[in-house]
């Protein structure tokens, strides 16, 4: 999963979880698991993002990095 697919999710499933909580309420099981659906790829997004960042200032091979990257994103 790439940068941008990542973050389509992320907001496909946040509206999901939007739509989801105005039809049955806040307190219904299926927002609960929606929610943490969303909380798992916000976390993937920060462990990328993280991952990311960290890369930029220690230079390592390319085929490392991605590795790396495939990794984060399997979560």
């Amino acid at each position: 999963m790439k940068w941008k697919q990542l973050e389509e999710c992320i907001e496909e499933k946040r509206k999901e979880l939007n739509d989801l909580a105005n039809e049955v309420g806040l307190k219904d099981r299926r927002v609960l698991i929606k929610s943490m659906e969303l909380d798992r790829l916000l976390n993937k997004y920060s462990d990328w993002k993280y991952s990311y960042r960290r890369q930029q200032s220690i230079p390592q091979s390319s085929q490392i990095q991605e590795k790396q990257h495939e990794l984060v994103l399997s979560y």
